[in-house]
């Protein structure tokens, strides 16, 4: 929750807690973890525009927040991906 609410007061775009995780977890993706760190890619395919720049927004805040996982860096992107 504490993540949670630390990403939404840094968001520049007005949009409720479940429109954030709904655009978030619920898109499909893919994820790579090397040695070093962990990559994850958002897929935007069909995503409308306003919606695609609050998952920006979401995305760089996520980069900010420098989370960690097993002590690797993990880096979310953005990426049309074909069905």
């Amino acid at each position: 929750m504490a993540c949670m609410a630390a990403l939404l007061g840094n968001l520049h775009s007005k949009g409720s807690w479940a429109g954030v995780l709904h655009l978030l977890l619920e898109r499909s993706g893919a994820s790579l973890e090397t040695a070093s760190e962990i990559v994850s890619w958002v897929n935007t395919t069909g995503v409308a525009l306003p919606y695609r720049r609050l998952l920006a927004e979401v995305v760089d805040g996520l980069g900010a927040m420098d989370l960690r996982a097993q002590g690797k860096p993990i880096h979310v992107g953005l990426k049309d991906m074909p069905p």
